[in-house]
């Protein structure tokens, strides 16, 4: 702020007609109440022909009132734009000079100058002084702080009034009630300053108060709502009222926490669905198998699953719900059983097994969730991986001694999507040392905080840079890598992977 804004600024607190009363403005104030009487006695005076005009004393009353209404005229016209502050200062002067504020106060002066320009009747001249009397009017606006307050003490919510310069105004009786410190603020004493007020309240501004203000102070918890005055587009005061809410907070943080415990149940319960013992098969020594899940909500979508159909063929999934959270959860239990049962009883090929299941998750779907799904059955005698994908990420697989590269496949539908899809089933011939690796898309989707994602690409050179042979070793590199990546970004997916490695 440069010094002729600060002038003006000073200027501005003192000449002001709108309520807001500093000290100097104050005796501004009177100081023209006085000259206004002392100059209708004056006049009444001359009218009565108690003395005449022409006497010594008449004309310093008219020199020092005309002087004095006369800069305080200019000083209105020079800071008109703090009166008008939306628009030039130029076109702030001229809204001025055409105001009826600015009229009244010509007509404060006109009788003076009129004279001296034009031959004119003393006795129109002596009417003239008499518009003085209008000048009052500006000083009537002043109860109009008075008035105010009469009003808030009759509200009950609690209401807090400062100024444009975040001052300290006034408060009604709920107000004091509710922050007792607030009866020793002095009137126009920044609040900024003030010992025990809320830091919330302070440092807003007329863009940042559309929505309601929520804070904590002391024991308890409060809503604001602030509300501008504005006089002449100018900025005049804030009015804000102040709700009690902490009844309503304490429930929803009870509420809450009971959702959060419900939850974290629901995540044991969801977690204990999925094989977490390894080894799963110890005296099994024909192959290496270890999977993991971290949900990125309490409960996810995703589920990993492995199991034995019969002595000699191992049956292996990975799915990923759509959706997240409780309806994506249960949609997984669903998904999961139905797959499992149909894998369970071995008669019905691959391909018919997920069209049964996609049959079954179309009924009574009318939330339109899906799931992707890769699944597996290998014949471990043979090695030969019988498999189908249902729209699911296409696996990487590792075979004699070499780099990890993309397993081929056919996608099909997702399950649950449409009901009569089709399927198609593809095979591979899995040996010794060969590792097989699924996931979902929460692997290649983990963001960082730049917003970039892992993509399947940097997960393949990832992979391949891992020097682990078991199943364990591998998947904990990769989660290490994965979390490297995000570098402390909040998780957005689920994140599941499983390994199965052929024992050599």
């Amino acid at each position: 702020m440069n010094i002729i804004t600060r002038v003006k600024r000073g200027i501005c607190n003192v000449i002001r007609d709108d309520g807001h009363r500093s000290l100097a403005n104050h005796i501004f104030s009177n100081a023209i109440t006085i000259l206004i009487i002392v100059n209708v006695a004056v006049v009444v005076l001359d009218l009565l022909e108690v003395f005449s005009a022409e006497t010594r004393l008449y004309h310093y009353i008219e020199v020092i009132t005309v002087a004095v209404f006369t800069v305080e005229y200019i000083l209105r016209l020079w800071t008109a734009d703090l009166l008008y502050p939306r628009v030039r200062a130029a076109r702030a002067r001229f809204r001025y000079a055409f105001s009826p504020m600015s009229i009244v106060d010509i007509a404060a002066i006109l009788p003076f100058y009129l004279p001296m320009a034009f031959p004119i009747n003393m006795t129109i001249v002596r009417l003239l002084r008499l518009l003085r009397l209008l000048r009052i009017l500006k000083l009537n606006r002043y109860s109009d702080a008075k008035t105010s307050e009469k009003i808030l003490s009759s509200i009950k919510e609690a209401i807090i009034l400062i100024d444009a310069d975040h001052n300290y105004l006034s408060a009604n009786e709920a107000a004091n009630t509710m922050f007792p410190t607030i009866k020793n603020v002095k009137k126009y004493a920044p609040v900024s300053g003030v010992e025990n007020w809320p830091a919330a309240l302070t440092g807003f501004d007329e863009n940042s108060v559309k929505d309601s203000i929520h804070f904590e102070f002391g024991e308890h918890y409060y809503k604001a709502d602030v509300s501008i005055i504005y006089d002449r587009e100018k900025l005049l005061r804030y009015i804000i009222i102040i709700q009690d809410i902490t009844v309503s907070v304490l429930l929803e943080k009870a509420e809450n926490e009971r959702i959060q415990s419900e939850l974290m149940i629901a995540r044991k319960i969801q977690a204990s669905m999925l094989p977490s013992v390894f080894p799963p098969f110890p005296e099994r020594t024909e192959f290496d198998i270890f999977a993991l899940m971290e949900p990125a909500k309490e409960v996810g979508g995703d589920f990993y699953d492995f199991f034995f159909i019969d002595e000699n063929r191992l049956a292996v999934v990975m799915a990923d719900v759509s959706g997240k959270g409780i309806p994506a959860a249960l949609f997984m239990v669903n998904a999961k059983t139905q797959l499992k049962n149909a894998l369970l009883k071995g008669k019905a090929a691959l391909p018919a097994v997920l069209e049964a299941v996609n049959n079954l998750l179309c009924e009574g779907n009318d939330e339109c969730m899906f799931v992707t799904v890769f699944f597996g059955v290998l014949d471990i005698p043979s090695g030969k991986f019988s498999y189908v994908n249902g729209g699911h990420d296409v696996p990487l697989i590792k075979q004699g001694g070499e780099k990890f590269k993309w397993l081929p496949t056919r996608p099909g539908m997702m399950p649950g999507f449409m009901e009569g899809t089709k399927y198609e089933q593809d095979e591979i011939e899995l040996k010794k040392g060969d590792v097989l690796f699924l996931y979902t898309d929460g692997v290649t989707e983990a963001e960082n905080p730049a917003k970039e994602i892992l993509t399947e690409e940097k997960l393949e050179k990832i992979i391949n840079e891992c020097e682990h042979s078991d199943a364990k070793g591998l998947l904990t590199f990769l989660r290490e890598r994965i979390e490297a990546f995000a570098d402390g970004a909040e998780q957005s997916d689920d994140i599941t992977m499983l390994a199965l490695r052929i024992a050599e």
